[in-house]
């Protein structure tokens, strides 16, 4: 998640031609949130160009993300928490408490409850994804001082409900993620996705009059949020609703390597406090080490993602993937995914956690 550099420069406030005015302060530098933040985006539409053109067959994706980016950036996570000496310390009643998540899932695979669970973790996983772009506007918001309570409001709703309605539509029309809706529910789905989709119109204008209003002003456009939204947005309503094969598998893949891009960059901008000062190693323990070489980071990485990945794939090719050991052992490292959202909730709240806006350099 590099040093700020001559991008500084865009960090204050300036003027443009007409007069208005706009803010340009970055999370790490004008390069670094351009590529990471908001171009990575390219990587879920060139993901989408392959697999549709079937350039890119669908298990060798699936694999070749889930190994090499998404696993990862689960173990970002665990590279700042239980790796981390001083945060095992500091946390010790939340990272413990956290390992539960490894035995809810196969409690409920083998108490029959595998539909309900495996329906919860990927409605989790999704508003994971959304939690993570609205947490980017945040730190977004809080560089640039966008922190009326009408803006607030405004883009915390204009967000929620246009990456909400594309994904209820998606359920609505898709036969493969209707087949794992249990039926009571399918029948409120068109209803539910209609409704979001006035609402979402309605919240976009509003927010759209807010942002003209505040130009005509003078006050402050932060446009880091507006590239944010511009790049995040559009990507989840093309891949939403496109139709492909095997879209509920498909574009787990397609929508989340973005995330995961982001999430890698703003990880490692954290992870400096890591290799810096001489008393680190003794600090930090095994987080310093991960965090001394990029190639570290990666390696540890991806040794991870086999751990997460091949027993899985593993036992589903030998017992069927609809088999209750396939299930329960599936269920089992879902565990690691959930308490990577469930950690993520609590880790990077910036006002209450002054260590970490010093490490991202909120300030």
């Amino acid at each position: 998640m590099s040093a700020i550099t001559s991008a500084k420069i865009t960090n204050n406030r300036a003027h443009t031609t007409e007069g208005r005015i706009i803010s340009l302060r970055w999370i790490i530098s004008a390069r670094d949130d351009l590529v990471w933040f908001i171009g990575s985006v390219l990587s879920s539409y060139a993901l989408l160009a392959l697999y549709m053109t079937g350039a890119l067959p669908l298990v060798p994706m699936i694999v070749a993300w889930a190994i090499f980016f998404d696993a990862p950036h689960l173990f970002g996570t665990f590279s700042r928490t239980y790796f981390d000496r001083e945060e095992r310390r500091e946390r010790r009643r939340l990272l413990l408490g956290s390992l539960v998540f490894f035995v809810i899932g196969p409690a409920m695979v083998l108490l029959g409850a595998g539909l309900a669970f495996f329906l919860l973790a990927a409605l989790w996983a999704y508003y994971h994804l959304v939690k993570q772009h609205y947490g980017f506007m945040v730190l977004y918001k809080k560089k640039n001082n966008d922190l009326a309570r009408a803006d607030n409001l405004l883009d915390r709703s204009f967000l929620l409900l246009a990456f909400t309605y594309p994904f209820i539509f998606f359920i609505a029309h898709d036969e493969e993620a209707l087949a794992r809706i249990p039926p009571p529910l399918t029948s409120f789905l068109g209803t539910l996705a209609t409704t979001l989709l006035i609402a979402t119109v309605l919240a976009a204008v509003a927010w759209t009059i807010r942002q003209v209003q505040r130009a005509l002003t003078n006050q402050p456009l932060n446009i880091p949020k507006y590239l944010l939204l511009a790049a995040a947005i559009p990507m989840h309503w093309v891949v939403l609703l496109t139709p492909m094969p095997h879209k509920p598998i498909a574009i787990v893949a397609i929508l989340t390597i973005y995330h995961n891009l982001q999430y890698h960059r703003l990880i490692w901008f954290h992870n400096k406090k890591y290799t810096s000062g001489a008393d680190a190693r003794e600090r930090y323990g095994a987080a310093e080490l991960i965090s001394r070489r990029v190639l570290y980071y990666i390696a540890f990485g991806i040794l991870f993602g086999l751990w997460y990945r091949l027993p899985t794939r593993y036992v589903n090719s030998t017992s069927g993937p609809d088999a209750l050991l396939a299930q329960t052992v599936s269920a089992f490292f879902w565990g690691y995914a959930f308490i990577h959202y469930y950690l993520d909730s609590k880790i990077w709240r910036v006002r209450r956690d002054p260590s970490v806006g010093k490490a991202l350099r909120m300030e």
